[in-house]
């Protein structure tokens, strides 16, 4: 079963997970500050002496400085391209400079040992990981496991510094490279899901801007073929009134009577176009064909009975005999007209025909592209149900044929 959720509901899913999102990822950049501690903390038990306090303070202020920019490199990563037309982002700028810095005084600083007790390793391991991790809000995962290859090289060249490289040293820089992945994949992932829900929720947007859009087409379009279709036969009755109100025959009342129901029944008719529930009958259109073309003193023929179809099928061709016959009144000199309902195999074909079609370029009931507002709604209807139209103007005559399946429509 389908779920159709309103907009505004949409849209505050799509600010939880982006809220979600942020603050998991602000709340793990102190880490780097907690696993900093550690080689710092473990400088006190290296057997060499011991750096000066302010070498160390240098170093967890760099630290601190570090940490607060990777913290503003993620934060500028959720609203605009870390690499923006080629200009990288002043945040992302400023944090790889201050990560060198923090290299350079930690290689400088820090001293070097065996395995985990390598301090200089391990806060050279760190940095990176944090570094990269920052980077993964605008960068693809492959581009960035790929560069953080250079975690483990430099903590291996951070330990081999005093000559003595020991055997512990390869294990730190594998878990450190593997932690490197780890928080990279972590981050990018995240930053995946967000950049998903964004695009579900824009996708979700233009959906409804479109169906307002389709809306407002449907509108249009039932509302020309509704005025257009009640104002011709208006003219043509009262046309006819005036003609027989001159002569003195008493028909003419007859027919201004007539002019005010079909006046009526367009007020109707164009309600439930506002509202979207009008429907067209086709039984009682091929009545209203006949009356409108009599009067317009065309002769008409209907040759066929109505078929048996689903409603939706029924009411295209409906819309066939209502347009087309609006448009034997309107854009033809005609004389006589016929209508056929016919079964073609598993299809049902209506076909309407008459003479003294207007000029190529004279009206809109010329077949091709130019063939008007009102034959390209009857295309759109009879393509929502699985049919056909098709328009020929062989000499003097115009013929329309509408063709739909017989069963039911999907």
């Amino acid at each position: 079963m389908t779920s159709h959720r309103p907009a505004a509901s949409l849209a505050g899913g799509a600010r939880g997970v982006e809220l979600y999102t942020r603050v998991t990822l602000y709340l793990f950049v102190p880490l780097e500050g907690f696993f900093y501690l550690y080689p710092v903390a473990a400088v006190s038990e290296h057997p060499g002496p011991m750096p000066s306090d302010l070498a160390l303070g240098a170093v967890a202020v760099a630290a601190i400085v570090h940490m607060g920019l990777c913290f503003a490199t993620i934060h500028a990563g959720f609203d605009r391209p870390l690499v923006d037309g080629g200009r990288p982002h002043p945040a992302m700028v400023a944090m790889l400079g201050a990560t060198a810095v923090l290299l350079a005084l930690t290689v400088a600083v820090l001293p070097g040992g065996d395995g985990w007790s390598d301090a200089r390793a391990t806060a050279v391991g760190v940095c990176g990981a944090a570094t990269f991790g920052a980077l993964a809000v605008g960068f693809p995962f492959r581009r960035l496991a790929v560069a953080a290859v250079a975690v483990p090289v430099l903590v291996v060249a951070a330990a081999a510094l005093d000559g003595d490289l020991r055997a512990g040293t390869v294990p730190v820089a594998v878990f450190l490279y593997l932690a490197t992945l780890f928080w990279t994949g972590t981050v990018r992932l995240s930053m995946w899901v967000l950049e998903v829900v964004r695009e579900l929720t824009a996708a979700r947007e233009v959906a409804a801007r479109l169906a307002v859009a389709e809306e407002r087409l449907r509108i249009s379009r039932d509302m020309h073929d509704v005025v257009g279709r009640a104002l011709s036969a208006v003219a043509v009755k009262s046309d006819l009134a005036a003609a027989l109100a001159r002569r003195g025959d008493a028909r003419a009342a007859d027919e201004m009577v007539e002019v005010r129901t079909l006046a009526h029944d367009s007020l109707r008719e164009v309600r439930g176009v506002v509202a979207g529930y009008r429907t067209a009958d086709l039984a009682t259109e091929l009545a209203g064909a006949r009356s409108v073309l009599r009067a317009a003193g065309i002769s008409v023929r209907v040759v066929g009975d109505v078929p048996a179809l689903d409603p939706a099928r029924q009411e295209a061709l409906a819309w066939v005999v209502r347009e087309g016959v609006t448009n034997v009144v309107r854009h033809s000199r005609a004389t006589r007209c016929r209508l056929d309902l016919d079964r073609d195999g598993d299809a049902v074909v209506l076909r309407l025909e008459n003479d003294g079609a207007a000029p190529a370029g004279a009206s809109t009931v010329r077949p091709g592209p130019s063939a008007g507002t009102g034959l390209t709604g009857l295309r759109e209807r009879l393509a929502a149900v699985g049919g056909t139209l098709d328009a020929a103007a062989p000499g003097d005559s115009f013929t329309l044929t509408a063709r739909v399946p017989a069963g039911a429509a999907a």
